[in-house]
């Protein structure tokens, strides 16, 4: 009897977690990219870090992580409620794969966001990125990667800009076409927060993306409302990507106002800004009257059936007496499975965070494995 007894037990408890199972799924993921890496640059007259930085020029060769994708884990989450609705998480942390240490400063600095999701939409809360860097990825040849090559490097609002306490929202596609909008009531933690809600830094992101076939046409928005009493910078991107399957063409234009959302890093800067902005190669920062107006062209071939070569140039042009930067850039990736790829690039920046004189090379390669 008891022997029964224990054998509907442990059916009855199999059921429940197969029962458990089918409706609540979480997944472990992540990626390693590590590779060798090339830089050598040349620091204009003009650049205020140029003292930081030791001099007017200086180069470096070895080890660098993160160079197609930063390398991360994370833990994806849905559970079905019902009626078509699921609860969903994504926990994400970054980490440097060289020396195994923690990215952004934070346990999970690349995402954190729990929502839900429906025929009604998506809904997150928590830090996340803005719509302009989810939208223009497959604009990007460079899929908004690769450090200098990336399209963020003219695109401030692109480049990877992560918003704290985010509440976002997005429609369902409708024959292509999907919708965005979020509103992120303190935007960066790390600069603290105040309990009235206007006191603090504040943000707004929205965009539009239409997908079908071989097009896509992408549309974004971003604005950050700083305190106390600054300048707003704001930028608005569009672009489009057609596949013509021999090449895949990518054209954006976009312009930056009062400000730059987000800064590429060259050496050890700090990223503060100086008085007027002058040889900002860092960080964000905020200048009244500030207009920059943004390019990009880009080429995506594929070789055969596991590799491909792309290449871009972008230039952001500003006003205020600054230097325009152009860059240029040509990369390869071999796919060696569905998970695991090699790749190459090189990247050419004149007029690097727009100080005439500042040239930046970047020749690097190496391995990425998604898990």
């Amino acid at each position: 009897m008891q022997m029964k007894k224990s054998v509907l037990l442990g059916a009855m408890i199999a059921g429940f977690a197969g029962a458990a199972s089918a409706e609540t799924q979480v997944t472990l993921y992540g990626l390693i990219d590590e590779g060798l890496i090339y830089q050598s640059n040349k620091t204009g007259d003009r650049d205020v870090s140029r003292g930081d930085i030791g001099g007017g020029s200086q180069s470096r060769f070895g080890i660098q992580e993160g160079q197609q994708s930063g390398s991360r884990w994370g833990l994806r989450g849905t559970e079905d409620l019902g009626g078509g609705t699921m609860a969903t998480f994504v926990l994400e942390s970054g980490f440097t794969a060289n020396d195994g240490r923690n990215a952004q400063n934070r346990l999970f600095g690349r995402q954190s966001t729990v929502g839900l999701t429906g025929d009604f939409g998506t809904f997150d809360m928590g830090r996340q990125t803005n719509l302009a860097s989810r939208y223009f990825e497959g604009v990007d040849p460079f899929a908004l990667d690769f450090f200098q090559a990336n399209m963020g490097s003219a695109f401030s609002a692109a480049n990877t800009v992560r918003y704290d306490n985010t509440l976002m929202y997005q429609t369902p596609t409708y024959g292509g076409l999907t919708f965005g909008g979020g509103y992120s009531f303190n935007y960066d933690a790390d600069l603290g927060g105040n309990f009235r809600t206007n006191e603090n830094n504040r943000a707004i992101t929205a965009g539009a993306m239409y997908l079908s076939g071989p097009l896509q046409v992408s549309l974004s928005y971003d604005q950050q409302n700083l305190t106390p009493s600054q300048p707003k910078p704001k930028s608005a991107i569009i672009g489009a990507a057609y596949n013509f399957e021999v090449v895949k063409l990518g054209l954006a234009y976009g312009y930056t106002k009062d400000g730059v959302l987000s800064g590429q890093f060259l050496g050890r800067g700090s990223g503060a800004p100086s008085e007027n902005g002058i040889g900002l190669t860092n960080g964000a920062f905020s200048w009244d009257g500030l207009r920059i107006n943004s390019y990009l062209v880009g080429l995506t071939a594929p070789i055969g059936a596991v590799s491909s070569v792309f290449g871009s140039w972008q230039r952001a042009d500003p006003n205020k007496g600054l230097e325009k930067t152009d860059i240029y850039s040509l990369g390869f990736k071999y796919d060696l499975s569905k998970r695991t790829d090699l790749y190459a690039y090189g990247s050419y920046a004149d007029g690097y965070g727009f100080v005439d004189g500042n040239k930046v090379t970047t020749v690097g390669a190496g391995v990425r494995h998604r898990f």
